[in-house]
């Protein structure tokens, strides 16, 4: 990993620059300027592609797309919040799982990277989901 100084805007933007929304879904970017944090900026922007990604393909209908950022008890704390259709629990559980997928043309591995990649950096990911009301997932990442 090659750690360098990021702004959680900074790498949020990075990660945006690389993905065109559908006309049908709006993204939303809340996040600050701070905190500074070390990262693999590539590696992790490569990370919220890959959420970002499956955020838009949970709103086939169009929706929004929330991306906060907050510094919460020395974390950092990402969250991307869609209004997409929801997972059940059954595929809440299986989310970080490499080979699943719920797509017909996916691989399954996007999700899977993306948690390699964040524990990587000594941090964690998660997701919580309601049918029909959407699903956030959280990062976070130790400042230091």
């Amino acid at each position: 990993m090659i750690l360098e100084t990021a702004t959680t805007k900074s790498l949020v933007e990075n990660a945006l620059a690389q993905i065109a929304p559908p006309q049908n879904i709006v993204v939303i970017d809340e996040t600050k300027e701070a905190p500074n944090f070390q990262v693999d900026i590539e590696k992790m922007s490569r990370g919220f592609v890959n959420i970002v990604k499956n955020a838009f393909d949970a709103m086939p209908d169009g929706g929004k797309l929330i991306i906060k950022s907050e510094e919460v008890g020395g974390f950092v704390v990402f969250s991307f919040k869609d209004s997409g259709n929801g997972m059940t629990p059954e595929m809440l559980g299986n989310l970080w799982t490499p080979l699943f997928t719920t797509k017909a043309k996916g691989m399954g591995f996007g999700l899977a990277i993306c948690k390699r990649v964040v524990e990587a950096h000594t941090g964690k990911v998660s997701a919580e989901s309601s049918i029909k009301k959407g699903t956030t997932i959280k990062v976070e990442f130790l400042l230091t």
